[in-house]
Parts: C-alpha cells; structure tokens; sequence
C-alpha cells in the first residue's frame, strides 16, 4: 500500500519493521494464565470465583502493543488480538463447560467518553473472535454486547493507580435494557485485568440478570504470578 511506502509502521511491541506485531512479539500472547477471580459482594455475589485466563502478563512489549492499541487507535491490532482471544478461547477449560448450551461471549464496556474518544467499542472485536472460535468447535455461540457502563471515565488506566481504577469502575456496569439473560450461559472478555474490578462489576451485572458466568477471557494479567498452562 502507499501509506505503508510513505509511513512504514513498525510493530507495535518493539517496533521492528514492516509488522503489525511480529512473530517474537506475538509470542508473548502464547500463554494461558490462570486468575481466580474473588467476589467483592454478598448473596448472589458471592457465589464461586470465576476462573479469568489471560493470554499474556501485562508487562514489557505485550503491554506496549496492548495500549498502542487501546489508547493510540492502533486498530490494525484488532485482527491480531482476534487471532489470540481465537485461540485462547479453543485452549481455555471453557469449551467444554460450553457443551450444549447457548453461550453468549460479552465484551467489557468501557465508560461513555472511554467510547466517545477512541471512536469504536474496542473489545467487542474479540468477543465475537473469541465467539467464532466457539462455533468452530459445534457450539452455539454468538457475541453479545450487553453490558454498559455509566463510568464517567477520564484517564487511561496507566495514569491511574489501582485503588482509583477500583473507585471509578464500582457500580457502575449493568445489563443494557432490553436485553434478556435469564438462564443464559456467559463468557466474558475484556483487554486486560488488573484489580478486577471492571470484570467484577460484570459478573455482578450478569448474575443479577439471571445468566451464569462459566468464566472470562482477557489479553493479558497485571499480576503475574498466577498459574500458566
């Protein structure tokens, strides 16, 4: 292309160029790490953790690529990151709890001005990757941005610190109207998880609506000792 002859990109992990992310940067979202996810609530809240697994650590070039992005409208990653959540989701332990039932993949929102300035609602890409995958292994699964946020946003989450980043997402999540969930199976996605807060409030949303979480996908962890299959 013309553009690519005029202003060559270069990858968005390391900058090497000529790649959207090159094969030793994409390595780096090999991984399936393991999160337990804990409730924060009670009653319907406080049922068992949801299991989150994570495609890379969020840290170095994987983190560098996720927030070129999220945040600088890198959106030639969008085919990328699909490609990983893709295969995540067919390695995870999700697709058998998967059998038989009508899955809806949900992508995280993110707050109205989040939306507003970078033009697009950026997971909703992965969720229906993560939802293709799903049905190439006989399920029927299909991509459903339910949820919404009245967050009122402001700063990308690396200006933030994670207490703020739990203060500004809290309570602010639910199940968009009109939508319907009862008896529903879920599998939630989002880019990453930090305090898992964001995830959390989803979980809440959904269970309240009367679907059941079999668990959560997400690009990459900020914690980075969990386990790795």
């Amino acid at each position: 292309m013309t553009r690519d002859v005029l202003f060559p990109r270069g990858c968005a992990g390391c900058d090497a160029p000529d790649a959207v992310l090159c094969e030793q940067c994409a390595g780096r979202f090999d991984q399936c790490r393991h999160r337990a996810l804990e409730s924060a609530g009670n009653g319907a809240d406080s049922e068992t953790p949801v299991s989150v697994w994570s495609a890379a650590a969020y840290q170095s070039v994987a983190r560098h690529a996720i927030l070129a992005w999220k945040d600088h409208d890198d959106v030639e990653l969008d085919a990328v990151f699909g490609s990983i959540m893709h295969t995540l989701g067919r390695r995870s332990p999700l697709v058998p709890l998967c059998a038989g039932r009508t899955v809806m993949v949900v992508p995280a929102p993110s707050s109205p001005s989040s939306m507003r300035r970078r033009g697009r609602w950026h997971t909703l890409p992965l969720a229906e990757a993560v939802a293709v995958g799903l049905r190439e292994r006989g399920i029927d699964a299909v991509a459903a941005p339910m949820l919404v946020s009245t967050a009122s946003g402001g700063r990308s989450v690396q200006q933030i610190s994670s207490a703020q980043r739990a203060q500004r997402i809290g309570g602010h999540i639910a199940v968009a109207r009109g939508m319907i969930c009862q008896g529903n199976a879920v599998i939630l996605v989002d880019d990453i998880i930090t305090t898992g807060s964001t995830l959390r409030q989803c979980v809440r949303a959904c269970r309240q609506s009367g679907a059941q979480v079999l668990g959560a996908l997400t690009l990459a962890d900020a914690v980075v000792e969990d386990s790795v299959l």
